[in-house]
């Protein structure tokens, strides 16, 4: 079931004014595998003249063959049909012929990085047919690519042959929680759920059938979609994944100081460096450091499917291969829990941005040794103002009746140990959960905000509403 379109708010807005300008445009969109780019690509060209190639991940004749064929039924050209033209250059030189110059028309290469992959010279060919030609044309070119690290190298970034030719580029990026109650219609607990697990993904999402647990168990099977989807996201950027995949383990069962990255991989610590921030860069893992003291980095797995495909499908794969994965659901679920505990920190921390009772300069997580101690004290939200010196401290509890007067008690021991600001702050203080058996207004002389499930949904259902009443959607 092909679900309806969600968001692209502003993704739309710049496709539409790039329409609109009576002269050429050059954009450029690119985004993570199965983001939506194509489907974003599809609902922009409704009623418009259009053509739209698929470059597929084949030898480069065959994606020429493919190109001028689409060219020449598209312009009915029966002379390009017949022609064997072997090369990019001499292609694109025809084309150069046969397209209308003062027609609006929208062209779109969709895996645009596929053709750079079979051959790098693809940029300089495109630079010369823009620069020479489509730039004196009413042509809206558009250049869409799912791996990053080639699109920014060789469209994007400086010493690309299309270096500052753009018009417009795009960046599609997953959907908030928000956006993921909204695509599959439900509420926000089993949105969380399913956050946790597939991301903000519209691919993943549009597979989802019946209740959470049910589709759990429908995927822990070695004939699921997802059962490989790990490998393919990670082969499509990286050339050797080996080590990649032993570092993203590491990460996965808990070891996220580099040391422990270290010990787990067998790797010295200088060599780690290099393959983690080609992986920041990609967007699967990020470096975090606590909002205080600037020293204690860790890292952790960003994309939340990449980091539940390793804790769960590549860590039981040997039940799954089995068909035994049934025998272990049980404990699988728990583990799920406490996972999905985790990303509701993501959510929270969305929500705080928003809705903090002051506008945050800075928000982030704090952890760190207790002075004279061997404990270790972690914060899960921290949210300030510099201007105004209010701080405020969050715990997210993935739980239901939550006592709030019992977490703030901990809570306020805790920030003890921030010394921002410290007799001069103004401190208030957070609380997440499922929902409380216990909401308090003020601890200590403390302003408490208790948001329970119910509380969030309704906020992000009125934010919903005044989307579909014309305001502008913020995620």
């Amino acid at each position: 079931m092909k679900r309806k379109f969600v968001n692209r708010v502003e993704e739309l807005k710049i496709l539409e004014e790039e329409y609109a300008k009576d002269r050429p445009s050059f954009i450029v969109i690119y985004g993570r595998r199965r983001v939506g780019k194509t489907r974003l690509i599809e609902e922009f060209v409704k009623n418009k003249k259009y053509f739209y190639y698929l470059a597929a991940d084949e030898k480069e004749h065959l994606q020429i063959k493919e190109f001028k064929e689409g060219i020449a039924n598209f312009l009915n050209d029966e002379v390009l049909l017949n022609l064997n033209i072997t090369d990019w250059k001499t292609l694109l030189s025809y084309i150069e012929k046969i397209w209308p110059k003062n027609e609006k028309i929208i062209l779109i290469i969709d895996e645009y990085s596929y053709l750079i992959k079979h051959n790098p010279s693809v940029p300089s060919y495109f630079q010369k047919f823009w620069d020479l030609f489509l730039s004196k044309t009413k042509t809206k070119l558009i250049l869409c690519g799912s791996l990053v690290s080639v699109m920014l190298r060789n469209v994007l970034e400086g010493g690309s042959p299309l270096y500052g030719r753009r018009t417009s580029e795009i960046h599609v990026e997953k959907f908030s929680v928000k956006e993921v109650m909204e695509f599959l219609n439900t509420g926000l607990e089993e949105a969380i759920k399913f956050y946790a697990v597939l991301d903000g993904i519209p691919k993943y999402l549009e597979m989802v059938e019946g209740s959470f647990e049910s589709f759990i168990k429908k995927i822990m099977n070695k004939r699921s979609f997802f059962y490989r989807e790990g490998y393919y996201l990670m082969s499509e950027e990286l050339k050797d994944i080996s080590t990649y995949l032993n570092i993203l383990m590491a990460i996965a069962e808990g070891n996220t100081r580099i040391s422990e990255i270290s010990n787990f991989t067998g790797m010295e610590v200088r060599k780690i460096y290099p393959y983690l921030d080609i992986l920041e860069n990609l967007g699967f893992v990020k470096k975090h450091l606590p909002l205080f003291g600037k020293r204690d980095a860790i890292y952790l797995i960003e994309d939340n499917f990449l980091d539940f495909w390793f804790r769960f499908i590549h860590k039981y794969r040997s039940y799954i291969e089995m068909n035994e994965a049934e025998k272990i659901m049980k404990k699988i679920f728990l583990e799920i829990n406490a996972f999905t505990g985790k990303k509701f920190e993501k959510v929270c921390g969305w929500f705080l941005r928003k809705h903090a009772p002051f506008k945050p300069t800075s928000i982030g997580k704090q952890w760190g040794k207790i002075p004279g101690k061997k404990e270790t004290y972690e914060i899960d939200i921290v949210a300030l103002n510099e201007r105004t010196k209010e701080i405020l401290f969050a715990e997210c509890k993935w739980q239901p009746r939550v006592n709030a007067e019992k977490v703030c008690r901990e809570l306020v021991e805790k920030a003890e140990h921030v010394e921002w600001h410290r007799g001069r702050r103004k401190e208030i203080l957070a609380v997440f959960a499922k929902s409380f058996s216990k909401r308090i207004d003020e601890f200590e002389d403390r302003k408490v905000f208790c948001f329970d499930l119910r509380d969030l949904e309704n906020f992000l259902k009125k934010r919903l509403r005044s989307a579909r009443n014309g305001n502008r959607t913020n995620r």
